[in-house]
């Protein structure tokens, strides 16, 4: 166990590390003496001879390289999910299983959902093909443990959202998906695989990485230890004690520096190994009491909490944020990223910080066992800056749940409509009382350095009154004033990037139609896609003058 006192660690480069230890299909896999950033793409292909994993754009977007990776849940039952092997970290399997499309089949014959690929044509040129079929195999996975055959044509389509076809077979593709399970289970004993699993459990911390200087078999990456901690008081020192090191949850974001950017980062400290991090509970955060009063509950997420666990606990609380949430990057992206790992980023067009800034969120954050608590509309002070002060972290983000009395509407804008970057987002949430808009908030991406609240244009929507039922047309020419005015207030206070992505002035605009949107719907205006801006410019420019 590696001791907890920060003192510890000071001047102390000679640690012991272990072997990285994890199960690849039926072969238990014993890797040492690699570097802190070695991918798990680089590593079955270049160490396992697998070609069952491809390299299309070495930064999760395309899905060619997509696993099924298997680890225990807090219950001790196998999950198995997909993800991106190109910017995973392979010191990141320890402990768990991982498959391939070559790993799947039975020793004569195809898995179901191979044979589902063939029997639909859903393989044309073969490239992108392992990928997809990993990405269906997690989803026949879940509805093997289900009992549950049936795949909604939505489904099938959020499952391959992380995969890309050049081929246009998409539809072939959705349709093997929605027939894979048809055919009667099969697949590994599950049995087995939890047996397999609890073999490589470990309670004690662990460290991996070089004893000896970067050799030629693997070129690109640089020296370093990658520090798997097993508990909070572990990790809180050695944040203390090596505080250059990269806290990593599911590289998502750090895996595109190492593939693209060449960087390379020395130590890593692993959030994923800490079970206390691993949590979500309900708690009463005072920053929620503040904005939404007395009974609000807030949902605190744990930094080693992935996206996918944080959406389902999160989405029946927010039902207008279904659309924002499936366009979070990807299926595979969500199930290795976290919650915590997106604040923490502090990007201005990170998906997740707008909204959460409209709910009035805040953050736990930890420094060798204190720890304080800090609104989240106040953590950034620039461009991928904040208030951490050194050896603290950000524990836990707590997510209030304003309930039934305050609507939360979220749109993103971005070139494509799926596994995209955000050119703008705008969140609101809004209670209303007596028609009229009594309380708001409004969080944006996109518009500045940094995810910000956007305050005059919460003070020029409030006592608004909302819209009644009525169609656009009759909505063009009866639009308040103050709905003008805070669309203007928006442009105002903020002065957007201007990037490849998107000018200043198309984000200005952009956000200003949609804080009409997102008065819009407040009330029962029929045909809300109808309204767009250039219909009613005339009116907006009455209403604001």
């Amino acid at each position: 166990m590696i001791p907890t006192s920060p003192a510890t660690f000071l001047g102390d480069s000679d640690m012991p590390t272990r072997p990285i230890r994890f199960w690849h299909g039926d072969t238990l896999v014993t890797l040492d003496q690699v570097p802190p950033t070695l991918t798990v793409l680089e590593w079955l292909r270049e160490g396992a001879g697998c070609a069952a994993v491809k390299e299309g754009c070495a930064e999760g977007d395309c899905g060619a390289c997509t696993v099924a990776v298997t680890r225990l849940d807090a219950q001790g039952v196998p999950q198995v999910r997909a993800v991106n092997a190109c910017i995973q970290f392979v010191a990141t399997l320890d402990g768990k299983v991982v498959q391939t499309a070559k790993d799947i089949a039975p020793a004569h014959g195809l898995h179901p959902v191979q044979q589902a690929m063939v029997d639909c044509h859903g393989s044309q040129c073969g490239f992108c093909t392992p990928g997809f079929v990993m990405s269906m195999y997690a989803l026949y996975e879940d509805k093997r443990a289900a009992g549950d055959c049936a795949v909604s044509r939505e489904e099938a389509i959020q499952t391959i959202s992380g995969n890309l076809c050049r081929c246009t077979g998409y539809r072939p593709i959705v349709d093997a998906a929605r027939g894979m399970c048809e055919g009667g289970w099969q697949g590994p004993d599950m049995g087995v695989v939890r047996d397999r699993l609890m073999q490589l459990a470990s309670q004690d911390d662990a460290v991996f990485g070089l004893t000896e200087p970067v050799d030629a078999r693997f070129p690109g990456h640089g020296e370093g230890r990658f520090f798997a901690p097993r508990s909070l008081a572990s990790f809180a020192a050695l944040r203390a004690a090596y505080p250059a090191s990269r806290i990593v949850a599911g590289s998502t974001d750090v895996g595109l520096w190492v593939t693209k950017q060449h960087k390379k980062i020395g130590d890593v400290l692993w959030v994923g190994g800490v079970a206390e991090l691993d949590t979500m509970r309900e708690v009463v955060d005072p920053f929620a009491v503040a904005c939404w009063g007395e009974g609000t509950a807030s949902i605190e997420v744990g930094a080693g909490v992935s996206l996918s666990r944080a959406w389902a606990r999160l989405r029946p609380h927010f039902p207008d944020c279904g659309e924002y949430f499936n366009r979070f990057a990807s299926t595979p992206v969500r199930n290795a990223g976290t919650l915590v790992g997106n604040v923490a980023n502090g990007s201005p067009i990170g998906d997740c910080p707008p909204w959460l800034i409209a709910l009035g969120a805040s953050v736990v954050l930890h420094n060798a066992g204190a720890e304080r608590i800090v609104a989240l509309d106040e953590f950034y002070t620039g461009y991928q800056k904040n208030i951490l002060q050194p050896g603290e972290f950000v524990r836990a983000v707590r997510v209030p749940l304003p309930g039934a009395g305050v609507k939360v509407n979220a749109w993103k804008v971005s070139k494509r409509y799926e596994q995209d970057i955000t050119a703008v987002a705008v969140v609101s949430a809004t209670q209303v009382l007596e028609g009229r808009v009594a309380r708001v908030r409004i969080g944006v991406g996109g518009m500045a350095a940094v995810p910000s609240r956007a305050p005059l244009t919460e003070i020029a929507l409030t006592g608004v009154p909302v819209p009644g039922a009525a169609s656009s047309a009759s909505v063009q020419t009866h639009l308040p004033a103050q709905v003008g005015a805070a669309m203007q207030a928006v442009r105002d206070e903020f002065k957007p990037l201007d990037d490849l992505r998107a000018s200043a002035a198309y984000r200005s605009e952009v956000a200003a139609n949609l804080i009409l949107r997102s008065w819009l719907g407040l009330g029962a205006v029929r045909d809300v896609p109808a309204l767009i801006l250039s219909d009613m410019l005339p009116v907006l420019v009455e209403a604001s003058t």
